[in-house]
């Protein structure tokens, strides 16, 4: 460890009290402005997003302005990095926008402060916002959402659970901080990025009821995501009354539990939670195997820190990484050269004063000579790995994705980074699970940009990302005499699939391929132990009406950059036909 790692280590500790503050919510007025920021959220975070929250309503003329975030991180190892986050927002007389800026948070320290802009002039500061991320699932805080005037409100401050002393730096004596936190409905995300970082979410109905339809929509999507929603003294009937938006496979065991898709909704009794208390009732939820590989937190996945080799999260067919050594070799020689080389020869021949021509000569032949070796020993093409699972449901028309992703851009990272969607989870891992270390830089305006902070040229890149999704993408299944035919409009080439129906797998011969049609026969099994180990289960398990197919590559899929050629990637799409057509 360097000393400007100690450096900042130290100063990771100064902050260790203020990591606990939970933020800012306050309104301000500044020309014609009126500005309401809410950036209280959790003290201790898993991994995952924090949600900033913004009310801005513009009383002069039309303007353009920016909110623009920075902050900084510390990892207890001695490591730190920063991060900037930028949105443009433009407005019209009488206009009033509420969003939601969700920020990426995975050091174990997370500070970070916003500004309004406009042209280049800061409007409005705000206070530094600090918390302890990356801490485990059962580290990390659940939200409450309670009204005080409800059946819920009263209870809510009895649920919150104290930060164990072992983990408080406070002054000697004093009384850790609610690890918990309680808020109002309305003052929860439109997006639903925000809730990643937390462990659950309670609610009960008449808090449901006072959200409007993109809270509702927010917290569902990070159910389906993987989150535990506690429905708090409701039922299903309340929570989705139109029985058409529910999944297929919804119901499970006694009734107190539905699946959600990749997520869990778990109708409590606040009488039973009283009595239990919140870490007892929490740890009751996910029992099943499978579930750690789709719930979040998403460091709840047992292989969130396991990488085979140093660098990859998922070693890349053919990548072995930078060629150091070859780098090495080409610099020793260009050092040679151009320095004692060069002036022996010239000293030689009495033409020192040719140093000023030949040394700019030998440094332009070196340059060519190492793009040369860079072009015609690796390319300029961006190489990946990922794999994915997606639990499709063909009869609601969504999807759920979760994918591990490597990439290698060998001549030069992507010119504008990588790109995603605005409501797609990605967490920069880095090359030891830990998180990024680079200097992360989020434009927001149009998409969700990681101009900086993942890819690297010539550099190991991962991350994770979890999605959710409207998707058109299905497989048609008709009973065909003793055969079953099926359609491929997946928009992928299928190499293997395995459907079930009245009690009996039907498989296919061959892969097929997009848009194509084949013949599927009875008999045959899926081989489990030809999958990972977290997907075994499903194969064991696989029920009536789905399929489990193998993708030559996947629909469902954001890489971030376009022409990426991914090499011994894995795919695998559990599928509920419902009515099978």
């Amino acid at each position: 460890m360097n000393l400007r790692h100690i450096a900042w280590a130290m100063l990771g500790l100064l902050f260790a009290v203020p990591a606990f503050a939970a933020g800012e919510y306050r309104t301000v007025e500044i020309e014609s402005l009126r500005i309401t920021i809410d950036s209280e959220w959790s003290v201790q975070a898993a991994p995952g997003y924090s949600p900033v929250r913004f009310d801005i309503m513009n009383l002069g003329d039309d303007r353009t302005i920016e909110i623009f975030g920075q902050g900084s991180r510390w990892w207890s190892t001695g490591y730190s990095g920063s991060s900037q986050i930028h949105q443009t927002l433009r407005l019209r007389p009488g206009d009033r926008l509420r969003l939601t800026i969700s920020m990426p948070v995975f050091g174990d320290n997370e500070n970070v402060a916003f500004q309004i802009r406009e042209h280049g002039r800061t409007l409005q500061a705000f206070n530094y916002s600090g918390f302890q991320s990356n801490k485990s699932p059962a580290e990390s805080a659940a939200l409450i959402v309670a009204d005080p005037a409800s059946p819920l409100g009263p209870m809510a401050a009895g649920w919150t659970r104290e930060i164990p002393r072992s983990a408080y730096y406070g002054a000697r004596g004093a009384t850790p901080p609610r690890l918990d936190f309680i808020l109002d409905p309305a003052r929860l995300p439109f997006s639903w990025l925000g809730y990643t970082s937390v462990r659950a979410v309670f609610i009960g109905p008449m808090e449901w009821s006072q959200l409007a339809a993109v809270q509702k929509e927010a917290l569902l999507t990070w159910t389906a995501c993987g989150g535990d929603f506690m429905f708090v003294d409701g039922d299903l009937n309340t929570l989705l009354p139109d029985a058409g938006i529910r999944p297929a496979g919804m119901a499970e065991g006694d009734g107190d539990v539905a699946r959600y898709y990749f997520g869990r909704i778990h109708f409590l009794k606040s009488a039973d939670v009283n009595a239990k208390g919140l870490a007892d009732t929490l740890s009751t939820t996910r029992a099943l195997p499978e579930d750690s590989v789709r719930a979040l937190p998403a460091n709840r996945s047992p292989d969130w820190f396991s990488f085979p080799e140093r660098g990859f999260r998922l070693p890349i067919p053919g990548v072995e990484g930078v060629p150091v050594r070859s780098y090495m070799a080409i610099l020793i020689v260009f050092s040679v050269l151009i320095g004692p080389a060069n002036y022996v020869f010239l000293w030689r021949k009495r033409r020192q004063v040719l140093l000023v021509l030949t040394a700019p000569l030998i440094s332009a032949l070196f340059i060519a000579v190492l793009a040369g070796y860079a072009a015609i020993g690796e390319g300029f093409g961006i190489r990946g790995r990922a794999e994915t699972f997606t639990l499709l449901d063909q009869t609601t028309k969504r999807a759920a994705t979760r994918a591990s992703v490597s990439l290698y851009a060998a001549g030069m990272a992507p010119w504008n980074g990588l790109r995603f969607p605005r409501e797609l989870a990605i967490y920069p891992i880095g090359v030891n699970g830990r998180g990024s270390h680079e200097r992360e830089s989020l434009e927001l305006t149009e998409l969700q940009q990681f101009t900086s902070g993942i890819a690297r040229a010539r550099a190991p890149s991962n991350f994770e990302e979890i999605g959710f999704r409207t998707a058109r993408e299905r497989l048609s299944f008709n009973p065909t005499g003793g055969s079953i035919a099926v359609v491929n409009g997946l928009g992928a080439n299928v190499l293997q699939l395995f459907y079930r129906t009245g009690g009996q797998v039907y498989t296919l011969g061959g892969p097929l391929r997009s848009g194509e049609q084949a013949a599927m026969h009875a008999g045959g099994k899926v081989d489990s132990e030809a999958l990972p180990a977290k997907f075994q289960s499903l194969a064991d398990r696989q029920s009536d009406g789905t399929y489990l197919a193998l993708l030559e590559r996947s629909p469902f899929l954001e890489t971030g950059a376009p022409n990426v050629e991914e090499r011994g990637s894995f795919h695998l799409v559990l599928g509920y036909a419902g009515d099978g057509k």
